[in-house]
């Protein structure tokens, strides 16, 4: 039985409120994976549905292969999301949205789970390409043709999610990740 959502990022500011949501308005269990670069335990979510998980994205295998006939969905939320520091962190940026997307979209494509891919509105200013504008915006496009293409070549199915300057409860303020 497809019980299971499993949310990279789920300490996160958009993780942890999708969490919250979830837990709210339906009866999945969750399962959050998050290397807590920029999330926080503090905003984790008290709920007897919900385990946290500490890693990394690319060794998504490891801590997901136990669960892959379990799980109904993946949003991808766990990514490095910063333009200006995408290009102080270029490898931290490339172990997350290179490296570790592909290991969660493989992953979903081997096992026939849905993925919700955050992707980015970055990419799309002048005729799309502003793709190739930062490290960040290349490394996030990068990602989404992947999906798409596997939609195509191995019939991936997949869902697409845009967020544009997010602010609220559990936002980032006072870290060089704070995005408002």
């Amino acid at each position: 039985m497809k019980n299971i959502i499993a949310v990279t990022g789920g300490a996160g500011f958009v993780g942890s409120n999708l969490i919250e949501r979830l837990l709210l308005k339906t009866d999945y269990k969750i399962i959050s994976l998050d290397n807590y670069s920029s999330g926080s335990k503090k905003n984790h979510i008290k709920d007897n549905r919900i385990k946290y998980l500490k890693g990394s994205t690319k060794d998504f295998d490891s801590f997901f292969l136990k669960y892959k006939k379990n799980i109904y969905a993946i949003f991808h939320l766990g990514e490095f999301s910063r333009i200006a520091q995408s290009f102080k962190f270029i490898d931290e940026l490339r172990e997350s949205n290179i490296v570790g997307s592909t290991a969660v979209v493989n992953f979903c494509m081997r096992n026939n789970i849905r993925i919700i891919y955050s992707a980015t509105s970055a990419a799309f200013g002048n005729n799309f390409h502003n793709q190739n504008l930062s490290p960040y915006a290349f490394t996030k496009t990068t990602i989404l043709n992947l999906i798409m293409n596997y939609s195509i070549w191995f019939k991936l199915k997949y869902n697409v999610v845009y967020f544009y300057n997010v602010y609220g409860k559990r936002q980032i303020l006072d870290h060089n990740m704070a995005a408002v």
